[in-house]
This record gives C-alpha cells, sequence and structure tokens, in this order.
C-alpha cells in the first residue's frame, strides 16, 4: 500500500512538473519557411492568437490531429497557425496532399522547418504533436501534447 501511494506523489509530482515547465510567454525561436528563408518572433502578423503545433510526418497522433484542423478549419480562419517540424522538406508536400489536402495553402498557415532544433528546447513539448495557443499579447492560453489538442485549441480558439 505505501508503494502505491508513493508512486501515485511521484506521478502527481512528474505531471505537475511537466505542465508547469511550458513557456508562460512565447519564447524566442527561428525557423525556416520552406523556401529556405528565416522566420522569427518578429515575422509573427499582429492582431491574432497564434496556433505553434509541432509535428511529425509519420506520427499518427500528428496525422489525424491534421486531418481535424482541416476539417475544421473554419473555427481557425481567425488564429495564425504555425506548423512546425524537424522533418525534411521533401516529405512534407507529400504528408499534406494525404492527410489534410490544402491546409498548408491557406493563408494564415504557415509551414516551418526546425533545422536548428531549437523548438523542443525552447517550447519543452512532451510529445508529438504539441500545440500552443497564444493570445495577442503572446501569453500561453492552451497546451496540449497527443491526441485531442485541436478539440481543445477550438474550445478557446474565439473567445
Amino acid at each position: 500500500m505505501k508503494f502505491k501511494s508513493l508512486f501515485l506523489v511521484f506521478l502527481l509530482a512528474v505531471t505537475y512538473q511537466v505542465k508547469a515547465q511550458q513557456p508562460a510567454l512565447l519564447p524566442q525561436f527561428t525557423f525556416f519557411k520552406l523556401d529556405g528563408k528565416a522566420f522569427s518572433n518578429k515575422d509573427l502578423k499582429q492582431g491574432k492568437k497564434n496556433l505553434f503545433i509541432l509535428f511529425d510526418c509519420t506520427c499518427e497522433h500528428c496525422q489525424r490531429e491534421m486531418k481535424s484542423l482541416n476539417a475544421n478549419y473554419a473555427q481557425f480562419q481567425k488564429a495564425n497557425i504555425y506548423l512546425i517540424t524537424l522533418d525534411e522538406a521533401y516529405i512534407i508536400p507529400q504528408f499534406f496532399n494525404t492527410y489534410a489536402k490544402g491546409l498548408n495553402t491557406k493563408a494564415n498557415v504557415t509551414v516551418l522547418q526546425d533545422k536548428n532544433h531549437m523548438f523542443i528546447p525552447a517550447f519543452l513539448p512532451s510529445m508529438y504533436p504539441a500545440m500552443y495557443l497564444y493570445s495577442t499579447a503572446n501569453k500561453l492560453l492552451v497546451y496540449n501534447s497527443g491526441d485531442g489538442g485541436i478539440k481543445k485549441v477550438m474550445k478557446v480558439i474565439n473567445k
């Protein structure tokens, strides 16, 4: 019985620590557009909430969440969406054609590569896909890792 209680306390402490680690303010970053041009905080479009999603083209959870984002795109039109991946450029169009056709060509969607591996140490995700919705003042509103993030973000994005 003591072991179960100790394990539960440990589990709660770890869970709390992971949630507490998420940056409350948008971290500084430099990613790259698919044409190779640098994209940083100064390039963010102003006046809208910013949704950052770290995804991997081979991740089943990412594939489902992108499909969900595409299906519910109408609810995300008032936000800037930044889709960040560590994947090589050649695989990215195939990913969108298969799982979220046309999403990557929407006016408010920017696909970025994390060539310098900055996302993970700056944003501290715990698993793929990782979603971060920031206010117009760059304050974290929603964080989600794994499945269910699109539904979670939809509850907050247009408030």
